[in-house]
């Protein structure tokens, strides 16, 4: 199945990455109320530069229409199978299946072989022919909450398909953003579940350091280069524990998540955590380098002259009691000098012995904080060092993950 030549759903691919270049999803829609999310969910794959086929059971057409779907990804609906088994060609030349909206129904279906119906019948088949299969379910919370959904989904689980949670909220376990669970996707789709079983800590994002009781001093960190890292991680199979302070972005409902405030609280929490190994820490946050020595009691009245004495603030990396197997840091320097940011970068590594150090210019457009793109220097523990260029955030996540794996497998 190839895309027409002037479908303007060309427009989009790749819009804002290659992160799914080449590879083939298959999108199954199953008859739940958030089926219209799955046209979002197409076009942020698409975006990611993947060819996605939609797969859908009779009662989705009630929620979302075919023309739309077609319209989304440029293919006519699969509905129904004849003799010619359209099933078996179509998962042999894809690389994943994503079920999104998957209801009780299917993903039962899909634990137990039941295959009346072509998004069951395609997701075994994927099962069989060893692609990644991925369902992202949503219900009713007292679905959720039944005996019946958890003894599938732990068969599904134990057969390695990836279930995206649901966000469980006001009695409905809903289906999450859409951008989301495309981003997710390409992650399984790309690198499957090489992750699994091991424990990753990250942290995300800036802190802030109190002057008065309505003024803080901070920084523009957005958090995104911590969060795509989380979401790369626990999409891959890992345990996923981020520490992050007040970011502009949502942090991603999966993990476990431990929201501080100061430099002081992110250093105390990563403290705390690491009593405890992990396999893998990535120091992606931007905790505020100083404090006020004295913080004013109310609010200062403006127009007043203040001098402020600023103290250093405690290095969050200097609280890990544990060293994991692999440390990540990153380092944020005002440069686009290479020999700069090299030096930056190796400064960090022999300082606290971190195994991968990433510096990126900040305060330039298009790379550092508050950008989905980054410029970046990567320097490894044994002096060596690359330049990577500009790059979007989530491609620079897989990367990092990646880099981190070669040396877990070096052992």
């Amino acid at each position: 199945m190839r895309l027409p030549e002037h479908h303007p759903v060309k427009d989009i691919v790749g819009e804002v990455n290659r992160y799914l270049e080449g590879k083939t999803v298959i999108l199954g829609i199953t008859g739940s109320v958030a089926a219209y999310k799955a046209v979002d969910t197409a076009r942020w794959l698409i975006r990611r530069g993947a060819r996605v086929i939609p797969v859908m059971t009779y009662e989705a057409r009630k929620y979302v229409g075919e023309i739309l779907l077609h319209w989304a990804t440029g293919f006519k609906p699969l509905i129904e199978l004849t003799g010619e088994t359209e099933h078996v060609g179509l998962v042999r030349s894809s690389d994943s299946i994503l079920i999104a909206p998957a209801t009780l129904s299917t993903v039962a279906k899909i634990a137990y072989g039941i295959v009346d119906n072509p998004v069951a019948l395609a997701a075994v088949s994927a099962l069989g022919y060893g692609k990644s299969v991925i369902v992202a379910p949503a219900m009713h919370s007292s679905l959720y909450d039944s005996e019946q959904y958890k003894s599938a989904v732990k068969r599904l689980e134990e057969q390695g398909v990836t279930i995206i949670p649901p966000v469980v909220e006001k009695g409905v376990a809903r289906y999450p953003q859409p951008e989301l669970v495309a981003r997710i996707a390409a992650s399984v789709t790309s690198r499957g579940r090489d992750m699994r079983g091991l424990r990753v800590l990250v942290t995300a994002g800036p802190t802030r350091e109190w002057l008065d009781r309505v003024r803080f001093i901070s920084n523009p960190s957005s958090g995104r280069m911590g969060v795509e890292v989380a979401v790369e991680s626990w999409s891959r199979g890992a345990s996923v524990d981020l520490v992050h302070g007040p970011m502009s972005l949502q942090p991603p409902h999966m993990v476990r998540r431990f929201n501080v405030e100061t430099t002081s609280d992110m250093r105390d929490i990563v403290s705390k955590l690491t009593e405890e190994e992990y396999d893998v820490i990535v120091a992606a946050a931007a905790p505020v380098d100083f404090t006020p020595g004295e913080r004013y009691e109310g609010k200062v009245k403006s127009g007043v002259e203040l001098i402020l004495n600023l103290k250093p603030t405690p290095k969050v990396l200097e609280g890990i009691r544990r060293k994991p197997r692999v440390l990540v840091a990153f380092a944020a320097e005002h440069t686009l000098d290479v020999d700069k940011l090299r030096e930056a970068a190796l400064e960090k590594l022999n300082r606290y012995k971190a195994d991968i150090v990433v510096a990126n210019p900040v305060g330039f457009p298009g790379t550092g904080f508050a950008s989905e793109t980054n410029m970046a220097l990567i320097a490894y523990g044994d002096g060596s060092y690359r330049v990577l260029g500009a790059m979007h955030k989530e491609l620079l996540a897989r990367l990092v993950v990646d880099e981190a794996l070669k040396i877990l497998r070096r052992g």
